[in-house]
């Protein structure tokens, strides 16, 4: 491949940031169009994608959430599991480098995912998980985690 006539980390870098929050803002609207859902999806895919050039373990943690919830936002319940599984597993590895925050989120994906695929049991104990970590949240996050996970 040739050299890119730019710094290629620095635009993986602003590309996972941009796509990332483009695609954030089309899962927080409230009745997405069929084109909204597709074009979330590619953004959720592309900023993973950006991520693991430019980012760390946390990066690809949160990218996958985002995939999750984007899939659960789509109605998609295999690829909403498949995701969500791997939020999981990065969240084993992150340990204690990952956040409150970012905890919660990784139980709040799984919870909807299991949901959506009719596995309520797993359901079930990811927002048996994700109310715990709710108390350790400050107000704001708290409210971001209650929209997007806990409301119906």
């Amino acid at each position: 491949m040739a050299t890119p006539p730019f710094d290629l980390s620095k635009a993986h870098r602003y590309f996972a940031i941009e796509c990332n929050n483009e695609a954030w803002r089309l899962l927080e609207s409230a009745s997405p169009s069929s084109d909204e859902i597709d074009r979330m999806i590619h953004l959720a895919h592309a900023s993973c994608f950006h991520w693991l050039n430019a980012g760390d373990l946390l990066n690809h943690l949160r990218a996958q959430n985002l995939l999750a919830t984007a899939y659960t936002k789509a109605n998609m319940p295999t690829c909403a599991v498949r995701h969500a599984e791997r939020c999981l597993e990065l969240s084993r590895e992150a340990g204690e480098k990952q956040t409150a925050f970012d905890r919660a989120m990784v139980h709040g994906c799984a919870a909807k995912a299991f949901r959506l695929a009719g596995r309520a049991s797993d359901a079930s104990k990811h927002d048996a998980l994700l109310l715990d970590l709710m108390k350790k949240l400050e107000s704001d996050e708290q409210m971001l985690v209650e929209k997007l996970y806990l409301s119906k």
